[in-house]
């Protein structure tokens, strides 16, 4: 069987068999809200836009193939606004996929990037606008053909760009201790690069958004996978993911690393005086402050109740030691700024340890020992009753 475009003499169910899938992946996804992830929901939004990209890339871009050639005016007009729609896609995939890579490791986007992205989306939709009066992405002919012009690479290219700059991010994190054993940005890098290759050397191919969709799908699985050890309550790292990466860190011959073990101080009193959803924000609070000192540069566990695990890529005690001092001038800049009755800070132990001499059960009762004579020193000069 053949339905072919009566101009352009396109197969249009070779055009429709791959979106169409693409389509049923995208809505078994959405509506199984496989895409949510209570722990990280900014992640979850930019996978949600990534999905109802697709739905549309999935839908439109069959429509370009259907109407190529056709005659008459409502159909000229018609070509030219369906293609502008899956261009601007471009301008939705690309900026999330960088977020999503850079949010995942703990890293935000600099100025720079941001403003990169920024100049890069602009210059994207100038050229929609510019293309409307004088043809330099594409044209619609006299005969409403379809026809690239040459700034169609632009497009190419900035979203390339992207990816690559995606999964440099990715493995510079990884080049730095982060873990990521379960976030493995070659999964949904490959399909849409092949995706791109093979949509932009071949006119007729339409397998670039249902690329874009296994690439999502790969996301999801992978969030979803990694789900299973993230704390639901502050988003890091939970106990079991100690147990899971123990093996392969003594595999890899990671050698020596650093370890630090945080104790909140006057948790007690937090959720006493100020009610137990107080702890709660207390605690994701903590989270974020590590966070945002450790950034790419380590990976954070919470280890149990208001104790959380930091291991860092460094084998000086002098570049620990440095980690430790950001840690405790974060939380002093944070009770500046957050205006809460209570003051957040933690006694925190910190060791350098070596994985091919022991197993997590070994460090964690070294820094465990060191964090509570830090935290014996610490209420030497406080109450223990007290969290101001």
């Amino acid at each position: 069987m053949q339905w072919s475009n009566p101009v352009t003499g396109i197969n249009l169910i070779t055009v429709f068999i791959p979106n169409f899938i693409g389509l049923v992946l995208m809505g078994i996804v959405l509506l199984s809200k496989g895409w949510m992830t209570r722990a990280k929901r900014n992640e979850s939004k930019l996978v949600l836009m990534m999905i109802i990209s697709v739905i549309v890339g999935c839908i439109f871009e069959p429509m370009t193939f259907v109407i190529d050639g056709i005659p008459g005016l409502a159909n000229r007009v018609l070509a030219y606004l369906v293609n502008t729609v899956v261009f601007s896609l471009n301008v939705i995939v690309g900026p999330c996929y960088v977020t999503l890579i850079t949010s995942h490791i703990n890293k935000t986007l600099n100025k720079f990037e941001i403003n990169v992205v920024k100049i890069l989306c602009t210059v994207e939709i100038f050229m929609l606008i510019l293309n409307a009066f004088i043809p330099i992405v594409f044209l619609i002919n006299k005969q409403n053909v379809y026809e690239r012009k040459m700034l169609f690479w632009v497009y190419v290219v900035i979203e390339a760009c992207m990816m690559f700059y995606g999964l440099i991010v990715f493995f510079i994190a990884r080049g730095k201790g982060k873990l990521l054993r379960f976030f493995p940005a070659w999964q949904f890098f490959v399909p849409i690069v092949i995706g791109m290759i093979l949509q932009g050397l071949m006119y007729g191919v339409s397998v670039l958004w249902p690329s874009v969709g296994i690439a999502v799908v790969s996301i999801v699985i992978c969030l979803q996978n990694e789900n299973i050890f993230l704390d639901k309550l502050t988003g890091v790292y939970n106990r079991y993911f100690l147990d899971e990466i123990q093996k392969g860190l003594k595999n890899k011959n990671k050698g020596i690393i650093g370890a630090m073990m945080l104790d909140m101080n006057g948790f007690k009193s937090i959720n006493d005086n100020y009610s137990h959803a107080e702890g709660d924000q207390a605690l994701i609070n903590v989270a974020k402050i590590l966070k945002k000192v450790v950034t790419s540069n380590g990976t954070i566990v919470r280890f149990a109740g208001d104790e959380f695990v930091v291991l860092l890529k460094t084998s000086t005690q002098e570049e620990l030691s440095s980690y430790k001092t950001a840690i405790i001038t974060a939380f002093e800049d944070y009770n500046i700024s957050s205006g809460k009755p209570y003051k957040l800070s933690a006694s925190i132990g910190a060791e350098l340890y070596d994985f091919n001499k022991g197993d997590v059960s070994d460090f964690l009762n070294d820094i465990d020992g060191l964090m509570y004579q830090d935290k014996e020193n610490y209420y030497k000069n406080h109450d223990r009753r007290s969290s101001r």
